[in-house]
């Protein structure tokens, strides 16, 4: 509240009439209206009648000041809201009209231009720009030999190296990396003596700043950019060594990128020149030969890519024997996406150009395009890098082949979420805009949540590779090779390991995790209220709990199987209902690959018992029915000779767990005596070693005379009978009859 004993004191009304004015008058007519004030409001004055007042009334005219600062304050911004007035479309057809007027203008100015650049070289040589012209030619090409002198000298001390790469052929990727990395070395380390010696001969022998100045800006623009840009796509193409290139391109490909590129930068390396003999000779069309000259290198840029694109989709495919469905879709895409980057770059210099915004730096602008367009090098550098990071193939057959070709892929993705990174991270510096920054205290929260949402994604993206990338791993290298288990096993082999069996579910538990995690805490970062979710997922979890017990059954009971090492993948297995090789394992079933070919879908919660054929080792015994008379120690020394020589076959040897031998006589028949002989193996091996059992067996019965016994019906005659043809004929018929089987009763 203001003090009433401010309106008893007359003076007061002359300062808050001093203070008010001002308060309510824009900038451009404060000067005129304050010298417009007669002699009793001037300064000296009111501090003197200021000097009158008490301080109850000093307060309060302090308190009517705040009052009327206000108030001008939301007067001037009404006044500045009034003036930015206009709707959205209002607004766009203005920056429209401008962005037309702009171009229009610039060619209305090409005339002047040419006349400009006359002007200035004109001005160049005649001495006002750069000094007198003939101390300037002759301190550009000092520099320039100077500096080619050094480098000249640097190669010779490094010609033998330099033959060495010439007469090499590479064996593997390796060495070319090698020779390749050696001879960019050897490039870029002539251009780097080049230009230190060419600036310090400049620094110490041209006097005049101005030469000196402008004969730098000739030996970086001409003679050493491009030359930088030509060892650069030298390294990654290899033009005239195709043994050299690193990336997967033919010859007219390489070659014809290398010259249009290098071309490229020559005339970019031109332009700038000129843009600074512009500048350094006043003249007001520097924006219109920058405009000119802009259009010139992106339509160039464009007829590149274009004219290049299917090179550049091989580059990007590089030596994949078999490419993924992305792969090849993002090889198509990635030349007609940077011609669009090209054109959305060039439109956007335009329009900031045309609204007043100060638009990027050219060397900038040409930077960012350079990322984008040299991304493809890069990724088929990183995955020829990953090639040579990517552990050996552990295991054998299809399942570790596979495993092997998935941890190849994750290495790649990994590797490509990181260049992705660098690449963003990269060109928003370039654009000015600090991505990382914008997740600090200092960003806005909009910025703050979104980048942080995006690294959540990350993180999400990544802990999914790894996982995948363990796992497959993991089931290479306990993988047996299925070719073998298909030609030797009638029951299944030995089973992978315990890890490598619950690795699958283990493998779908924590995929289903990251996502819960990964969607729940980026909806969290976005602001959306998860506690509800979580609630509800809760009761959902109870309802199917409650409603589908035989699930809830099945599920328990696998794990308890699991946890007991019951079973693993390979293993054959008898479930008292079905029997068959385990092929695969879920969280409340698993599937047998019966005998004959059937699968067999068997819930955990129906098991009632089970057998396990495959674990460990197998005892398998075979019984072979002799006559009466054989010499059975003969028998048993012949399958204890027959188990040593099994033994020492390299085809069993390391599956023999104990060898073959005879258990003596087993059972007699009215055939003959049946012996028994018995061995150990691995599980499914045995199959294998049972058929050269029996196959030498019966070669070593046939070299000693021994046969194996069969049913027979023996007639006993009378010692003095004779019998004719027709007699024998008939006692020959009544054995036989004797001797074949009875068929079986009729009820």
């Amino acid at each position: 509240m203001i003090n009433a004993s401010i309106i008893k004191n007359p003076i007061a009304y002359f300062l808050i009439a001093l203070i008010a004015i001002p308060l309510f008058i824009t900038p451009s007519n404060a000067q005129e209206t304050a010298s417009a004030l007669p002699p009793a409001l001037q300064q000296e004055s009111m501090e003197k009648l200021a000097s009158d007042l008490d301080p109850d009334q000093v307060n309060a005219l302090a308190d009517l000041v705040t009052l009327l600062q206000e108030g001008a304050d939301a007067k001037n911004a009404s006044t500045d809201a009034s003036a930015k007035g206009g709707s959205f479309i209002e607004q766009l057809q203005s920056a429209v009209g401008a962005f037309g007027a702009m171009i229009g203008g610039q060619f209305l100015s090409l005339g002047a231009l040419f006349a400009s650049i006359f002007a200035s070289v004109g001005a160049l040589f005649s001495g006002k720009t750069a000094g007198p012209v003939h101390i300037l030619i002759g301190s550009i090409a000092l520099i320039v030999l100077a500096g080619l002198a050094a480098e000249f000298l640097f190669n010779r001390l490094a010609g033998s190296k330099r033959n060495l790469i010439q007469s090499t052929k590479p064996d593997n990727l390796f060495e070319t990396v090698k020779l390749v990395s050696t001879r960019a070395g050897l490039d870029l380390g002539g251009l780097i003596v080049f230009a230190v010696v060419g600036l310090i001969v400049g620094r110490l022998a041209i006097i005049d700043p101005a030469a000196r100045g402008f004969a730098f800006q000739v030996f970086f623009w001409i003679a050493f950019l491009p030359r930088v840009i030509a060892a650069l796509l030298r390294f990654a193409l290899a033009p005239n060594r195709r043994e050299l290139r690193l990336v997967t391109a033919d010859d007219a490909t390489a070659r014809y990128l290398y010259r249009a590129f290098t071309g490229l930068f020559v005339v970019v390396g031109v332009a700038f020149l000129i843009y600074s003999m512009l500048h350094a000779s006043g003249s007001s069309h520097t924006g219109t030969f920058r405009f000119f000259a802009g259009a010139a290198i992106n339509i160039w840029i464009i007829v590149i890519l274009w004219q290049g694109r299917s090179g550049l989709t091989d580059i990007i495919l590089g030596d994949e024997d078999d490419p993924t469905t992305g792969l090849e879709r993002m090889a198509k895409f990635w030349p007609h996406f940077s011609i669009g980057y090209v054109v959305f770059s060039w439109l956007l210099t335009l329009v900031q150009t045309s609204i007043g915004v100060e638009p990027l730096p050219a060397a900038r602008s040409l930077g960012a395009l350079t990322l984008v367009i040299f991304a493809p090098f890069l990724d088929t550098m990183v995955r020829g890098i990953v090639s040579h990071i990517v552990p050996p193939m552990q295991g054998e057959g299809p399942v570790a082949e596979a495993a092997h070709m998935q941890t190849r892929h994750s290495y790649v993705r990994i590797a490509r979420v990181a260049l992705l990174a660098f690449l963003i991270l990269t060109v928003g510096r370039i654009y000015g805009l600090n991505l990382l920054a914008l997740g600090g205290d200092g960003g806005s929260d909009v910025a703050r949540n979104s980048v942080i949402f995006l690294l959540i994604l990350a993180a999400g993206y990544l802990a999914w590779e790894i996982t995948n990338l363990w796992v497959s791993r993991q089931l290479a290298k306990d993988s047996p090779p299925q070719a073998a288990q298909d030609e030797e096993s009638e029951m299944g082999g030995a089973g992978k390991s315990r890890l490598a069996t619950i690795l699958p579910l283990v493998r779908i538990v924590l995929q289903v995790t990251i996502v819960t995690l990964t969607v729940l805490l980026g909806l969290s970062q976005l602001g959306v209220n998860i506690t509800p979710l979580l609630a509800g997922a809760g009761v959902v979890g109870l309802a199917v709990g409650f409603g589908a017990q035989t699930l809830v059954s099945d599920v328990v009971a696998g794990i308890f199987f699991l946890m007991d090492d019951a079973f693993r993948m390979g293993e054959f297995i008898n479930t008292g209902g079905a029997q068959g090789t385990i092929e695969k394992i879920s969280i409340r079933s698993m599937q047998l690959r019966g005998t004959k070919g059937a699968v067999h879908v068997v819930p955990y919660g129906q098991i009632s018992n089970l057998t396990n054929l495959s674990r460990d080792w197998v005892i398998m015994k075979l019984k072979f029915t002799i006559p009466f008379d054989t010499d059975q120690e003969k028998v048993r020394k012949i399958f204890k000779k027959i188990g040593q020589e099994i033994m020492e076959m390299d085809e069993y040897k390391d599956d023999m767990l104990a060898p073959f031998k005879g258990q003596g006589v087993a059972d007699v028949d009215d055939v003959g005596i049946v012996v028994r002989g018995k061995f150990t193996t691995k599980p499914g091996k045995q199959f294998g070693v049972r058929r050269e059992i029996y196959k030498r067996v019966q070669k070593a019965f046939e070299e000693n005379g021994i046969q194996f016994a069969r049913k027979e019906v023996r007639v006993q005659l009378p010692e003095n009978a004779k019998l004719g043809e027709s007699e024998k004929e008939a006692v020959a018929a009544a054995a036989a009859e004797a001797a074949a089987p009875k068929p079986a009763p009729q009820t």
